[in-house]
């Protein structure tokens, strides 16, 4: 675990979406007290206008749900600027606060009391014609589904130079640790504690029963080769739900560890905290 510098003289950034009334107050309410305390911000607009590489702030604070966060996380982890989310959803698994704790944790950040822990990426790479057509960063997941047209997929996957297996599913997951409450979870995908170095394989409805979700060491290269069916839009790529692609029978998705990792401050609860509350892990009272 890493310590946050302390937050007084520095920038923070503060985004949020901008469709969202309740996260629109959340921003107007987290700036004023930012400013009456001499923090220098940035808003959301300011700090993507400011362009890649910039440096841009030393805390980046994200307000809504896990997408929000993901969202801040793909402008900021390449900079490892650390980010710092309060959640105004319902479920969340990443952020460090709840709405109603606003107040501490900006006091929190302007105190340095914060810190973060490193949080794995993956950088996932599409090759077309023996050429890399597009390369993004995910933290929690990319997957290969199926387009407009609900059509089985024909995917082929290898792990470390050997083939694993050839799939006919609606698609395929592979998520990080932090990504694997995502969707890997609602396609039965196991949960993985977040400090582990590992890479889950998830198939989407899987033709076989036979086929299973693999877990793998952060540091083996995964490949999947999409095989058909041929057509427009037959098979998407998604990284994180927030950035697409159509795939062309051919293409192969390569999947290996990102040099950066996410500087994310942590919930305080437990991933299983939050599974027991909210999932009804409980169970009976004795």
């Amino acid at each position: 675990m890493s310590a946050v510098d302390s937050i007084g003289p520095v920038r923070v950034a503060v985004l949020s979406p901008s469709d969202d009334p309740r996260a629109i107050e959340a921003a107007s309410v987290a700036l004023e007290w930012l400013r009456e305390h001499g923090v220098r911000t940035l808003e959301a607009n300011e700090f993507i206008q400011a362009g890649p590489g910039a440096p841009k702030c030393d805390l980046a604070i994200a307000l809504g749900g896990d997408g929000t966060l993901l969202r801040t996380a793909r402008l900021v982890a390449d900079d490892e600027i650390p980010v710092l989310g309060v959640n105004l959803g319902t479920l969340g698994f990443l952020a460090a606060y709840a709405a109603s704790e606003l107040t501490d944790a900006l006091q929190a950040a302007y105190d340095g009391t914060l810190a973060w822990e490193p949080r794995l990426r993956v950088k996932v790479e599409v090759e077309r014609g023996g050429e890399i057509v597009q390369s993004q960063i995910a933290c929690n997941d990319c997957y290969v589904k199926h387009g407009v047209s609900p059509r089985m997929l024909q995917l082929v996957s290898e792990v470390g130079g050997s083939k694993m297996a050839e799939y006919r599913a609606d698609g395929l997951i592979i998520s990080t640790p932090m990504g694997s409450t995502a969707y890997n979870l609602a396609a039965g995908g196991p949960i993985v504690d977040s400090g582990t170095q590992t890479l889950v394989i998830t198939p989407i409805c899987p033709h076989s029963p036979t086929h299973r979700p693999v877990v793998i060491a952060a540091d083996r290269e995964v490949r999947v080769r999409f095989c058909g069916p041929r057509g427009e839009g037959a098979a998407t790529l998604s990284v994180d739900g927030q950035w697409g692609i159509p795939l062309e029978v051919g293409d192969t998705v390569t999947v290996t560890q990102a040099e950066t990792p996410l500087r994310l401050v942590p919930p305080r609860s437990t991933v299983f905290d939050v599974l027991r509350a909210k999932l009804g892990w409980s169970g009976a009272s004795a």
